[in-house]
Order: C-alpha cells, then sequence, then structure tokens
C-alpha cells in the first residue's frame, strides 16, 4: 500500500518572486524586494543591512484614486510582508507594519491563496486601492 506524499508547502522566497513578477513593468505600481540581514567583512567586522523587522516588498502607487471619493492620490507607500503558508510574523515585524499603517502607508500581510480565484494580482491590487484615503476616514470620523 502507498502512502500519500504531503504536498509541499509554497516557502516565502517563492512566493516573494510570484508577487514581484506579477508587478514587473507596471507603470503605476512600483514594487521593490527588501534584504535584511548582514555579512562578515574580509576585516573580521559584521555590517548589519536593513532594520529588524522591517517587511520583505516595498514600493509606491504612482496614482491613488480613492474608490469612495474619487480623489487622487499621489505616491502612496505600501510594505507587504510575505508568509509562507505556515508562517508567523514575529513581533517586530507586526510592529513595523503598525507603524507603516500610523503614517499613512498601506501595510499588508500576505500569505498564498491556493486555488486563488481572483489571482494573486488582483487580490493585492484590491488590498492596495482599497484602502480609504484620509478624506474618506476624517469623513467617516464626523459621521
Amino acid at each position: 500500500m502507498a502512502t500519500k506524499a504531503k504536498p509541499k508547502l509554497m516557502g516565502e522566497s517563492t512566493f516573494q518572486k510570484w508577487i514581484l513578477d506579477a508587478f514587473d513593468g507596471d507603470v503605476n505600481v512600483k514594487m521593490f524586494r527588501r534584504n535584511i540581514g548582514g555579512l562578515q567583512k574580509e576585516n573580521g567586522k559584521f555590517v548589519r543591512f536593513g532594520q529588524t523587522g522591517q517587511a520583505d516588498i516595498w514600493g509606491w502607487i504612482v496614482e491613488h484614486r480613492c474608490p469612495f471619493c474619487n480623489k487622487v492620490q499621489f505616491g502612496t507607500h505600501f510594505e507587504i510582508e510575505v508568509k509562507a503558508e505556515n508562517g508567523k510574523p514575529t513581533k517586530a515585524q507586526l510592529v513595523w507594519l503598525k507603524m507603516v499603517a500610523e503614517n499613512n502607508g498601506i501595510a499588508i500581510l500576505l500569505y498564498p491563496v491556493k486555488n486563488d480565484p481572483i489571482g494573486l494580482r488582483e487580490r493585492i491590487l484590491r488590498m492596495l486601492v482599497g484602502q480609504n484615503c484620509p478624506q474618506c476616514v476624517e469623513k467617516q470620523r464626523k459621521l
């Protein structure tokens, strides 16, 4: 009797590549991979790059039209923390995303979706442009 092999889970680096490939050449969404870590120089000195907790992908939407009030914003910053199917964000990553959101950026924690009915690119676009603009948030506070 043959045993069933466990389905292989998608890793973070593969998922990151899919995301970046989905927006390659897009004139309205600029997206970049961020490297966090360090290396030891020949002289033995350790050099860190990036800050603990920073998101894996960062970028900006060149022109962002609010779907609620139709106001146009330019240069809307976003950060995407990418996780494998079974991954969990660290406390530092959650703190980073919260800081981005509190400073009018768009913060996204993103997991792969099996059999995604709308597709990866469409799902990310909906997350990016489905955010309320500051003008709409202010209107909602007054209601």
